[in-house]
This record gives C-alpha cells, sequence and structure tokens, in this order.
C-alpha cells in the first residue's frame, strides 16, 4: 500500500510541533501541511501538540496559520486543556478563572478552574460556565463576588477579569440554609432574575 504524502507532511508537521521545531514548523506549512490534520489514532492536531508541550511561539505561529483551537482529540480533550501555561491559554484567548461556592461552614473551601473563552466574556457566559462546572442551578444563584470581597454586576466587570482570579459564587438561602440544585452539564438557558437585573 503506497503512503499518502499528505498524510506524512500532516505527521512530520505534528512532530515539528511536539519537539518546538520552529523552523519546521514554518516550512512544513509552506509545503502544504494542513494545519488541522488530525493523527487518526489519537486525534491529535499539531496544535494539541503545541500546546501539551508548551511552545507559546509555534502556538502563536499556528493560530496565525489557521489552526483550529476547537478541534478535539479522540478522549473529547481541546489543546487549552492539554496546557497548563497561562501564556499559552492568553494566546488561545481563554481566561483561566478559580471558583467556588460560598459556605461558611464548610471545611472543604477549594476552588475548582475553570475556563472562559475571552470573546465571550459576559456576566451570562460567567454564570452559565461557573454554574455548570459547580453543578449548581443558576436560578440559585444569589450572587458572584471577586474575592476578598467585590461584587460582579455586569459585563464590564467580567471583562476586568484576570487569569487565575478568586471568585465566589453565593447562593440563595432557603429554609436550610445554603441550598444547590444539581444539574447536568448539558446547554441551557440560564436566567436569574435576581443577577439579570444587576446588568445596565
Amino acid at each position: 500500500m503506497a503512503a499518502n504524502p499528505q498524510l506524512e507532511l500532516e505527521e512530520r508537521l505534528r512532530e515539528a510541533c511536539s519537539v518546538g521545531d520552529a523552523e519546521a514548523v514554518r516550512r512544513l506549512l509552506d509545503s502544504g501541511a494542513w494545519v488541522n490534520g488530525q493523527n487518526l489514532v489519537n486525534g491529535w492536531t499539531c496544535l494539541h501538540w503545541a500546546c501539551k508541550r508548551a511552545h507559546p511561539g509555534i502556538v502563536s505561529d499556528l493560530l496565525a496559520a489557521g489552526a483550529d483551537k476547537e478541534i478535539l482529540t479522540a478522549k473529547g480533550e481541546s489543546a487549552a486543556q492539554l496546557t497548563s501555561k497561562p501564556e499559552i491559554r492568553a494566546i488561545l484567548g481563554e481566561l483561566v478563572l478559580k471558583v467556588r461556592l460560598h459556605n461558611p461552614t464548610a471545611e472543604d473551601d477549594d476552588f475548582i478552574e475553570v475556563e472562559l473563552d475571552r470573546c465571550e466574556l459576559t456576566f451570562q457566559a460567567l454564570l452559565r460556565v461557573t454554574c455548570q462546572e459547580l453543578a449548581v442551578s443558576p436560578e440559585k444563584v444569589e450572587k458572584i463576588r471577586k474575592l476578598p470581597n467585590t461584587l460582579l454586576r455586569k459585563d464590564k466587570d467580567v471583562m476586568r477579569l484576570e487569569n487565575y482570579q478568586e471568585l465566589e459564587l453565593v447562593l440563595v438561602k432557603g429554609d436550610s440554609g445554603v441550598e444547590s440544585v444539581q444539574v447536568g452539564l448539558t446547554e441551557r438557558p440560564c436566567y436569574n432574575p435576581v443577577a439579570a437585573s444587576l446588568i445596565y
């Protein structure tokens, strides 16, 4: 069976991105290697490799060449999920936030990290993503607080957030104190009349 020259070119591009060979990456892209070509076994693109191996210059070059950051691996991973480097997340246009539920009586007050696309920095997007990640109903959120003591009220407040900013969701108190309602991680409309009235 004859080898496919295009597939070989794409594999060489993924290798160059993996090892951080910027000159080879440019040469292979100029030779016609498809920037969004995926490995047939694991689904990784050259952008996945550049993010995983922490090569910010190559990530920038790939995005400029049309790399699609939304492509997922065979395991459902985006390129952004494969890096822990803040500078690469910033290049990819992601804002990483640390979020937790406010619960003064809980011993476990750990944060989780959530990602927001910088093109979607709105109060409603923040509410939706944090509620999905923390598995609470948006209707139960009384307010979102930037720690230590700043209330987020509108889109402009969200646009000023920085990477690894610590946020807390304060839930509406019910008859038995703090309440949370488990929800699925599927996309659903988020409407919180209290929070929505704060946007102007």
